[in-house]
């Protein structure tokens, strides 16, 4: 059940565990129902879009003057089982960041890589191109 309040908040109630059972069984359709509510409650305003091949696991932080985007591969034979025995490379990764108004610059680093790579963007926002994806990789933007 999907609800808007007065006050434009916005509820979901899924009579079922969703999370759970998209974490123990892996069902696509579990993953994209949970990502469909999640971009739904947040009414699209999501700051962060990866986009390609693999399964990657994002953090993003603010600090003063710029962005950190810390990335990590967990594409694998066993993916949802321990440990990993192999690391698959994926990519190229195409990541898309919404800027917060301190951060000016659109420069970009790979700090775990050590090279500056081309940022591109508009309004408030930057794009930037990850050729492949070992293991991590740290993005410095601003």
């Amino acid at each position: 059940m999907l609800q808007t309040t007065g006050a434009g908040s916005r509820i979901a109630f899924l009579p079922a565990d969703l999370d759970r059972r998209f974490a123990r069984d892996n069902l696509p359709d579990h993953g994209d129902l949970l990502a469909n509510l999640i971009r739904w409650a947040a009414k699209d305003d999501i700051p962060l879009s990866v986009e390609g091949p693999g399964l990657v696991d994002c953090h993003l932080y603010h600090q003063p003057g710029r962005v950190i985007l810390h990335l990590v591969n967990l594409t694998s034979a066993g993916t949802w089982r321990q440990p990993v025995h192999e690391l698959i490379p994926v990519g190229p990764l195409r990541v898309e960041v919404r800027l917060p108004s301190d951060v000016r610059r659109k420069r970009a680093r790979l700090l775990v890589g050590g090279k500056a790579i081309t940022a591109a963007g508009t309004a408030g926002r930057c794009c930037v191109e990850i050729e492949s994806l070992l293991d991590h990789q740290v993005i410095l933007i601003g």
